[in-house]
């Protein structure tokens, strides 16, 4: 499991997505899910609970309606463009960084898809990271990469040119780390899977180093104390999302981390009522998305089970999101929703069958929608590199 998943706004008001009830389909809209969640005070807190026992229905919610934009990126041929599917994409205006453990390297593109520069590989020099990048994030604004490794005591930085600039150190070793960076103020906020050394699971410090505030690890602690586990934040909303992910399947929440108050205010939960799934929480503008990590594969990440719970309603329903400026197809298993941004990463061979299998049934495509996915099939071979997707959320 290694990195990010964020969404969403009107999927309300969207009529005819389909619904999939006991085998059957139906033609029904959001507003015909059960409520599945309530409001509870905890402590002076308003805590969503979500009953899984009440989530009944399965919806094909069309990534269209999430989105503000959307944009197909061929990345360039060239051998020093070369990625892996496992990359987690950064995205700014201009730039695309992708972290890969497979193509061992953070590499820079910009968003034609055209290879720039390596900006980091894995190794013991002090621009090089340890394993893999677990965190990033491209300020273009003031033209500078922040990276953090999966266990680090830095921050690295470099700037849009590649060189390498005064890295930001870190008062604690941190395990799969990740950040918010405030660039006017020269401070960050830090949230680190909480091991057994780990004195802080969330703390605000300066770019020397220095602690602001903190809240110390505590009941986060996780035991055993190893790298199975997550550390996940979505940053889709005003507010900062914090939740751990781990690998012996737990009953956990979604909290808040207000840093006036210097505290975290629970806010989203899942209530098992038998035996407890393996999962993870994303929060987006309007709703709550859990991934039920309820398989396993080796050769690639399995198409996970998804619920979509609406925050005013407490209507939900399971979810699989669509393609549909692509003639509907599934699009990768793997999809992120991270700081404002749908991202994903298709090897060109997989997205030439499901590009295929649209176009081999083209009654159900408008004349306009077959001749774009007819152009972008024939614009790729099986042999190029890989294809990445981004879109900005409403």
């Amino acid at each position: 499991m290694n990195h990010k998943f964020s969404i969403l706004l009107g999927i309300i008001a969207i009529a005819g997505l389909s619904c999939r009830e006991s085998g059957q389909k139906k033609s029904l809209t959001f507003a015909n899910c059960p409520v599945v969640a309530q409001s509870l005070i905890n402590n002076g807190d308003s805590l969503i609970v979500c009953d899984i026992e009440q989530v009944k229905d399965t919806f094909n919610v069309p990534l269209s309606s999430l989105l503000s934009s959307f944009e197909v990126i061929r990345l360039e041929n060239a051998e020093e463009a070369l990625t892996a599917v496992d990359g987690v994409v950064a995205v700014s205006d201009n730039y695309i960084g992708i972290a890969s453990f497979k193509a061992k390297a953070y590499k820079l593109y910009d968003k034609k898809g055209s290879y720039l520069r390596t900006l980091s590989k894995p190794g013991q020099g002090p621009d090089e990271y340890y394993i893999s990048i677990y965190d990033s994030y491209i300020d273009e604004k003031n033209r500078k990469v922040y990276l953090i490794s999966g266990r680090a005591t830095k921050l690295m930085v470099f700037d849009l040119e590649g060189n390498a600039l005064e890295h930001i150190p870190l008062p604690y070793v941190v395990h799969k780390g990740r950040f918010i960076i405030y660039p006017e103020k020269e401070m960050l906020t830090m949230m680190v899977l909480p091991f057994l050394d780990t004195p802080s699971v969330i703390w605000e410090q300066d770019f020397k180093g220095n602690v602001h505030q903190e809240i110390p690890s505590g009941q986060f602690v996780i035991k055993p104390s190893d790298y199975s586990n997550e550390i996940w934040e979505s940053l889709n909303t005003s507010k900062i999302d914090f939740s751990l992910v781990y690998w012996l399947p737990t009953r956990d929440t979604l909290y808040h981390y207000e840093p006036e108050n210097n505290r975290l205010q629970p806010r989203f939960t899942l209530h098992f009522n038998e035996e407890v799934i393996r999962h993870n929480y994303i929060e987006l503008p309007n709703h709550y998305l859990v991934w039920l990590i309820d398989q396993a594969a080796w050769s690639e990440m399995p198409r996970f089970s998804k619920i979509l719970v609406d925050k005013k309603t407490m209507r939900g329903c399971y979810v699989d999101f669509k393609l549909d400026m692509l003639g509907n197809i599934d699009g990768p298993n793997k999809i992120s929703f991270s700081r404002g941004y749908f991202t994903a990463i298709m090897d060109s061979y997989a997205l030439k069958e499901q590009l295929e299998k649209a176009l081999s049934q083209p009654d159900k495509l408008n004349p306009e929608m077959l001749k774009k996915i007819k152009d972008l099939n024939n614009s790729i071979t099986e042999d190029d590199n890989n294809i990445v997707f981004i879109g900005k959320l409403k």
